[in-house]
């Protein structure tokens, strides 16, 4: 694997990770698991564009309210980053090439939501850790929106899936929450600017009876890969996923979900709808695992898919690892095309054919919208129907 190994030797262990560590992460760039996972993403490629990509070193353009404060997490107090390095060695590379970090410390409930804003194109933001204390609820939000002037979004070039990220274009993010007891957080992300080539990663942990929401829309032109990891840590900890994604023509989305329930009485429920129009790839990867003492786990997963156009590629794969016999689990994975029936009853009512068929799309993708951006994720969506 080409992953620029002089370039990796010039870079220095991030100030929350010690040398040995990093070299074992530098060194799982080249094993079995990045294999599996990176299967429909070259690894190599993005690697290299991450090595080469800007540093953004400056902390947040965040308008902290005054239950929050900033810290560096190369502080002496500040915690530690809890990723697993093997599974996820894209993280350590980008703190090692825009610094430590950042620590949002959220003290009490904030009164208004806490917009973090998205990495440049092309530059790699520093890590940012977000820690809510004991009892407290935090709304986080990120959005990059189309101007709402009318005009419709670009479309990419055809003639082909789209070319992978070159050095100077992508941009990456990594985000970690830290839910401690009966805490609650909200992440809603809504993505669509047309042409983005972005890596990121999500690591959530939560202790006891902590809730996580999850709603994150996008549309992709170009190239977009979405790491998410949701360790439930503590006894009643909780997660709801509902997403939806749009993979244009020329464009593709490798979503990447794992969510591990360690611990008793745990809930999971996740739901993503894909849509892939065009000469696209989509990759939906939803992987559950109940670990040895996560007894009374509850898990339900479900991701559906609509394939356009014949020429478009939908991979997915649900995954269950279960190590206790006491538990709920339940997932599955649809691919098809649009209902035949449903498009004959909508041609007998007069609606022309391409009106029909965006009308199905739109309410396949409208399932999975939830959250404060689902009404732009839905414009956005229509948008692109409009122009194709």
């Amino acid at each position: 694997m080409a992953v620029g190994v002089e370039a990796l030797q010039d870079l220095e262990a991030p100030p929350w990770l010690d040398a040995e560590g990093f070299r074992r992460c530098r060194q799982a760039l080249d094993g079995k698991l990045a294999r599996e996972t990176w299967k429909y993403s070259p690894l190599p490629k993005v690697a290299n564009a991450l090595i080469r990509a800007d540093a953004h070193r400056q902390p947040p353009a965040v308008a902290l309210p005054p239950e929050a404060a900033l810290h560096r997490l190369d502080e002496s107090d500040a915690p530690p980053l809890e990723i697993d390095l093997n599974r996820y060695p894209l993280a350590g590379i980008a703190a090692a090439r825009a610094g430590a970090g950042w620590l949002i410390d959220v003290k009490r409930t904030p009164s208004h939501p806490l917009r973090i804003p998205a990495p440049a194109p092309g530059a790699v933001a520093a890590p940012l850790l977000v820690r809510v204390a004991p009892g407290c609820r935090v709304e986080l939000e990120q959005e990059a929106l189309p101007r709402n002037d009318g005009s419709p979004m670009p479309q990419p070039k055809r003639g082909g899936v789209a070319a992978m990220p070159s050095p100077a274009g992508l941009r990456a993010q990594v985000l970690v929450l830290s839910l401690a007891a009966d805490s609650e957080a909200h992440w809603a992300a809504a993505q669509f600017t047309p042409d983005v080539e972005e890596w990121s990663l999500l690591q959530a942990h939560l202790q006891r009876n902590a809730a996580l929401t999850l709603n994150q829309q996008c549309a992709v032109g170009g190239f977009l890969r979405q790491d998410v990891n949701v360790v439930l840590g503590g006894q009643g900890a909780r997660l709801a996923s509902v997403g939806a994604a749009l993979v244009r023509d020329g464009g593709r989305l490798d979503q990447q979900l794992v969510v591990e329930h360690a611990s008793r009485g745990t809930v999971s429920r996740i739901k993503q709808h894909n849509l892939a129009a065009g000469r696209s790839r989509c990759t939906f990867n939803g992987r559950i695992h109940i670990h040895v003492g996560a007894a009374g786990a509850d898990a339900d997963l479900s991701n559906r898919n609509l394939a356009l156009d014949p020429s478009a590629e939908v991979n997915t794969k649900p995954e269950l690892e279960i190590y206790n016999d006491d538990v709920r689990c339940a997932h599955g994975a649809t691919v098809g095309q649009l209902d035949a029936e449903a498009l004959f009853y909508l041609l007998s009512r007069g609606l022309e054919t391409w009106q029909a068929q965006r009308l199905l799309s739109l309410g396949f993708l409208r399932d999975g919208l939830a959250g404060p951006f689902a009404e732009p994720a839905a414009e956005a969506f229509a948008a692109h129907f409009a122009s194709a």
